[in-house]
């Protein structure tokens, strides 16, 4: 098996290896250790499941990646490539069920 071929799945953080393990500490603490109010982003899930319903789109991560990205246009003071990620797996896991 070639292990150097690239997966599907996508992700916000960068594979640059210097920055990785940070970047991965800091997905941790906003998935794991952050309050809600001290995330850098809010997540409003009545709305987002209202949006989901209306949605006409392809498969979830789809949607999750659109609303990750509408929702740091609209906050780039907030912007991180770890936030943004961690918002993404957080409306994945919602919409999910997981």
């Amino acid at each position: 098996m070639d292990n150097l071929k690239p997966t599907n799945a996508s992700s916000f953080l960068a594979p640059e290896f210097e920055n990785l393990d940070y970047s991965i500490f800091q997905l941790n603490l906003f998935l794991n250790a952050y309050s809600e109010g001290q995330k850098p982003y809010k997540i409003d899930y009545n709305v987002l499941l209202m949006s989901f319903r209306q949605w006409n789109g392809g498969d979830i991560d789809e949607f999750c990646q659109d609303q990750t990205i509408g929702y740091f246009l609209l906050n780039p003071s907030n912007d991180s490539a770890e936030a943004r990620e961690a918002f993404c797996m957080e409306i994945r896991e919602f919409l999910s069920g997981s």
